[in-house]
C-alpha cells in the first residue's frame, strides 16, 4: 500500500508544478490553492485540494478555439492540467520517495479544480 503524502505537501507540490507549467509566480497562486477541508468555498471538502482558477491559474475547462481570429486549431487548458500532475506528482516522488501516492486533477466546475489521490 503506498503512503499518503499530507495535504500540505500535496499543496506545495501542486503550487510549485501550476507556477512552472503556467508559467505564474507561486506568490501569485497560492492564495488560490487550498487544502480542501479548509477551503473557503468547500465544493468539495472530501478532495485533498480545491484549486480557484478565477484570476491567475487557468482551469482545465478551458477551451480557446483560433477560430475566431481566422485561424485554425484550438487550445485546452486540459492538456496542461495534465502535465501538472505529472510534475506535481515527480515532485512529490523526489521529496517523499517512491511509494507514495499519486494524485491527478478534476474540474470541479468553471471556476474550481479539485485533486485527488489516485485509487
Amino acid at each position: 500500500m503506498k503512503a499518503q503524502a499530507t495535504p500540505s505537501q500535496v499543496k506545495a507540490a501542486y503550487t510549485r508544478a501550476l507556477a512552472a507549467i503556467f508559467d505564474l509566480k507561486q506568490k501569485d497562486i497560492k492564495k488560490d490553492i487550498h487544502v480542501a477541508k479548509k477551503a473557503p468555498g468547500q465544493w468539495s471538502p472530501d478532495s485533498t485540494l480545491e484549486i480557484y482558477c478565477e484570476d491567475e491559474i487557468p482551469n482545465a475547462s478551458d477551451y480557446h478555439s483560433f477560430a475566431d481570429f481566422g485561424l485554425g486549431g484550438y487550445y485546452c487548458h486540459a492538456e496542461k492540467w495534465c502535465e501538472v500532475d505529472k510534475v506535481a506528482n515527480r515532485l512529490l516522488v523526489e521529496k517523499l520517495g517512491e511509494n507514495i501516492q499519486s494524485y491527478w486533477h478534476e474540474p470541479y466546475n468553471n471556476a474550481v479544480v479539485t485533486v485527488w489521490p489516485s485509487q
